[in-house]
């Protein structure tokens, strides 16, 4: 009869500062590449894409993804990303004139629709950041096909990630100076938050 020493689990591996810290300086990068990639304004859309792909590898790897399908998509996806980005920015100029119409009183309904107003824009946030997220889990997915995605989840497991985007805007407006370096954390609290609040 053979002895058999019992079998030990495998110790946990813990990770120190200095992967958090790797981590912080990848996501900042990737924060500063999307800001430059996107600062002709009709690039943003493809910009953000791209950054999603490269947060979502960071985030489900541990490493930086290679650089060259990053540029593809980015190259690829240009046009129809400038349409988007029209449609995004038409959106909120429209939304944000609606909003200070309300809080101004300029346009009747008070209170009771300024709220309505708001619970709406933060829900498309939501969609907005869901369709973003998509983005970066399937690269090949077109937009539209990211946008019905979105559209199907409940609000409550998108908008999470929405108030995540709304802290990191707050805080580029608080400290300019962290604008180049926000859109990494904040598609990274994007990514993490919709895993975890949908299937």
């Amino acid at each position: 009869m053979s002895m058999r020493w019992p079998e030990e689990a495998p110790t946990p591996v813990r990770r120190d500062w200095r992967d958090s810290f790797a981590a912080m300086a990848d996501l900042a990068l990737i924060g500063i590449l999307v800001t430059v990639a996107a600062l002709p304004v009709f690039t943003l859309a493809s910009a953000v894409r791209a950054g999603s792909m490269a947060v979502r590898h960071r985030y489900t790897t541990g490493e930086l993804p290679p650089v060259r399908p990053l540029l593809t998509a980015f190259h690829r996806g240009l046009w129809k990303g400038a349409a988007v980005t029209a449609l995004a920015l038409l959106a909120t100029a429209l939304l944000a004139l609606d909003l200070a119409a309300l809080a101004g009183g300029a346009v009747p309904g008070g209170t009771p629709l300024l709220l309505v107003t708001a619970a709406v824009t933060l829900w498309l946030v939501g969609v907005a950041v869901a369709t973003v997220v998509h983005c970066g889990r399937h690269p090949d997915a077109g937009w539209r096909t990211a946008a019905g995605w979105a559209l199907r989840l409940a609000p409550h497991r998108s908008l999470p990630a929405a108030l995540a985007v709304g802290l990191a805007a707050f805080l580029s407006l608080a400290i300019p100076a962290t604008i180049p370096l926000l859109p990494g954390f904040a598609l990274f609290a994007a990514h993490v938050l919709t895993d975890r609040l949908s299937p």
